[in-house]
């Protein structure tokens, strides 16, 4: 396996970066981690895929969906789990997504509730103004065993044509339970060469629970060790 791992050997710290169990993936591997401070506060997570893992000939021409499990010290923060999607037909709405695509949601409810999630055609409910991230609007529908999303009408990824990478929002019965970052293999084929990138997560007025929110999100690979990883970053507590 080419993950590297953690730097720090005493059993003791609570500083470090910690990793959930590895997942097959294509013709390699992803895992989930997450980074914490001498308190053993969380500071960022993520997911990190092996090169091999993003082969297109290798994760096929069927949609696929991963799940990953976060480390024990990840308990600390809003999430319960990670859910990976590959769509090598992209998805709904085409004129937007319709390329092969991956969408990495970190949910904040249990897989259970997850999967319990009905499809409807109308909107779902609508979290008090408040708590909408700031230019994201609702889109219509709501995906079964997924939850409604939102979208950034100001970033240009969600026009039709444009679309390399974007940060959604997902919510059910008017409570947000997911943030996800959106991108195409072509997208992270470009990393390599373009190398790491960052971008400021828009956020709500106000949080519909205390926790520990991402401020920033990257994508980046690593030439030593081949791989590809995905960060939610600068984790801040939010009342």
């Amino acid at each position: 396996m080419l993950f590297s791992s953690c730097e720090d050997d005493d059993e003791e710290s609570l500083e470090g970066t910690f990793y959930g169990p590895v997942v097959a993936v294509g013709q390699g591997n992803a895992r989930t981690w997450v980074t914490t401070d001498e308190a053993g506060t969380p500071t960022s997570l993520g997911v990190t895929f092996s090169e091999q893992a993003i082969n297109s000939t290798g994760l096929g021409n069927a949609m696929r969906m991963y799940t990953l499990a976060l480390p024990a010290q990840a308990e600390e923060t809003l999430y319960d789990h990670v859910m990976l999607d590959w769509n090598p037909q992209g998805h709904e709405p085409i004129p937007l997504y319709g390329v092969p695509h991956f969408d990495l949601h970190f949910y904040t409810i249990s897989e259970a509730q997850v999967a319990a999630i009905q499809g409807q055609v109308e909107m779902d409910e609508m979290p008090a103004e408040q708590f909408r991230p700031t230019n994201y609007i609702l889109t219509p529908g709501v995906v079964p065993g997924m939850g409604a999303h939102w979208v950034d009408i100001t970033d240009i990824n969600n026009s039709p044509g444009n679309f390399a990478k974007t940060f959604i929002y997902g919510s059910h019965d008017g409570i947000f339970i997911f943030h996800e970052p959106m991108f195409t293999l072509d997208f992270l084929n470009t990393l390599p060469t373009a190398g790491t990138q960052t971008m400021s997560i828009p956020q709500p007025a106000a949080y519909q629970q205390p926790g520990l929110y991402p401020q920033r999100y990257s994508y980046s690979y690593n030439s030593t060790t081949k791989e590809y990883t995905i960060s939610l970053l600068d984790l801040t507590e939010k009342d």
